[in-house]
């Protein structure tokens, strides 16, 4: 999912050189037909590939039946460098199509880059509010669009659940020990108890999104160019250091960072009991790291085989809808006005986003290749609804069903510019006050100069809070 920092390095200095000339008419390097994509990594390319219809792809480019080439480019989204090198191609009208995440949607939706979806007949009538309501600029107008929503889910250990409360546990007795705060608390206690050696979370930054994603307010004021941070974030800062003290998380290291080692390691075990995860961790962290471990009775598994899917897939792991709304990311697509000043290229712009955004049999072939949540009302109902839409990964559940009931609950509308910046500036600082390192005001100190640095605001302020006064 990553690409090195020399690579990057390598992109940008490709870059620069070719903009040393200065802005001009969109740029095409000597080729009408092709189409300058920029993304962070390869999942909305896996997914045009496999279901657009091409006549072939070579990684860097993807051909597609009519001739026309999709130039793909890529660098990192850690520490803003995909950002920024969009953002040197975009001034320099070198991009086409783009990618962005939620933590920084709202900083393209309102600039010059991002088109009107309606004016290139893109229908978003049947996709879910809230992933319209963050590409929604100043004006009413809707210009991005996405293939996926991205509700959040807890995910238990079956295994763990067993040896923790006994081998007849059910998964309606493990939907109430995690469906309100209070309960949640005391069943990381009673795993601690049960077992020194079981923990509840892996890592300190497995669950930051429920904090993250419930904010009270917009922490960026483009007006007065103030920075707030939430009070929802120092509460996920104190309560991490809470569990962690409490000895209900594996690990507080750098190697138990999300993507890191003993992170990706752990989720292959069964040690942790639960997971925070959404529709796309199945795919690009689950089924990496986890391999099938049921561990039920023969006889189990062929009931389970009879009601219609695979012991085989079974990996021990349960969803369960948890004690909080929240989503993780989600991928928008959107094109350039550079786009439509050829007629070669600009209908096959809006071809691609209406298909791989819009199109219910395209839709429902992600969601079932990839187990997705895609962006399609009535599809992602009717898989809810499906008795044969059973997932053997997660033992046969309807995941899908427990997706559809959180999606409609996501809130997006405290989205704001550097939000990125922020989430990726406070975890790195405040996992030294969860480990007991350093106290609260040290981390924030350390905190607010690095996002100055990376942001050149100066006016960083603080919520109401109980750890940083």
């Amino acid at each position: 999912m990553k690409k090195t920092i020399s690579g990057v390095l390598l992109t940008l200095t490709a870059a620069f050189a070719l903009f040393a000339c200065g802005k001009k008419e969109r740029k095409r390097n000597g080729k009408p037909n092709q189409i300058n994509f920029y993304c962070w990594n390869d999942e909305f390319k896996t997914r045009l590939n496999k279901f657009y219809g091409i006549k072939s792809e070579n990684g860097s480019t993807t051909t597609l039946n009519n001739g026309i080439i999709i130039q793909w480019t890529m660098a990192t989204n850690e520490g803003s460098v995909y950002q920024d090198t969009l953002d040197i191609a975009l001034d320099n009208n070198m991009v086409d199509m783009y990618c962005f995440e939620a933590d920084y949607a709202t900083k393209y939706v309102k600039s010059e880059f991002a088109l009107d979806m309606a004016t290139i007949g893109v229908d978003q009538s049947k996709q879910y509010k809230y992933t319209k309501d963050i590409v929604t600029n100043a004006d009413g107008k809707v210009v991005g669009s996405s293939w996926q929503a991205t509700p959040g889910v807890i995910l238990y250990n079956y295994n763990v659940a067993k040896a923790v409360f006994g081998a007849d546990v059910t998964e309606e007795t493990m939907e109430d020990k995690l469906s309100s705060w209070d309960k949640f608390q005391a069943t990381a206690k009673a795993v601690k108890d049960a077992n020194k050696d079981k923990f509840t979370l892996i890592g300190y930054a497995c669950w930051y999104r429920t904090y993250g994603n419930n904010l009270s307010a917009q922490m960026y004021d483009a007006k007065k160019k103030t920075i707030t941070v939430d009070k929802a974030l120092f509460d996920y800062a104190k309560d991490t250091k809470a569990f962690a003290d409490a000895g209900y998380i594996e690990g507080t290291d750098d190697d138990y960072g999300l993507w890191q080692s003993k992170w990706n390691a752990a989720m292959g075990e069964d040690n942790c009991l639960c997971i925070f995860s959404c529709p796309w961790y199945t795919d690009f962290c689950l089924t990496g790291n986890r391999k099938p471990v049921y561990s039920g009775t023969e006889e189990e598994k062929k009931e389970k085989e009879k009601a219609g899917y695979s012991k085989a897939d079974d990996s021990g792991l349960r969803m369960a809808a948890g004690y909080k709304t929240w989503f993780w990311g989600g991928t928008w697509l959107t094109a350039t006005p550079v786009s439509q000043q050829e007629e070669t290229i600009k209908g096959e712009v809006a071809n691609i986003i209406k298909k791989m955004t819009t199109d219910k049999e395209t839709l429902l072939n992600i969601a079932k290749t990839y187990s997705d949540f895609t962006n399609d009302k009535g599809a992602m109902t009717d898989l809810a609804a499906d008795a044969t839409a059973k997932n053997g990964y997660f033992g046969g559940q309807n995941c899908f069903a427990y997706y559809a009931a959180a999606v409609e609950k996501c809130d997006l509308s405290k989205a704001s510019d550097y939000d990125q910046q922020i989430t990726e500036g406070f975890q790195a600082a405040f996992v030294n006050y969860i480990r007991g390192e350093k106290d609260a005001k040290a981390c924030w100190d350390e905190f607010k100069a690095e996002l100055t640095k990376k942001t050149s605001i100066s006016k960083i302020n603080f919520a109401d809070n109980d750890i940083v006064k």
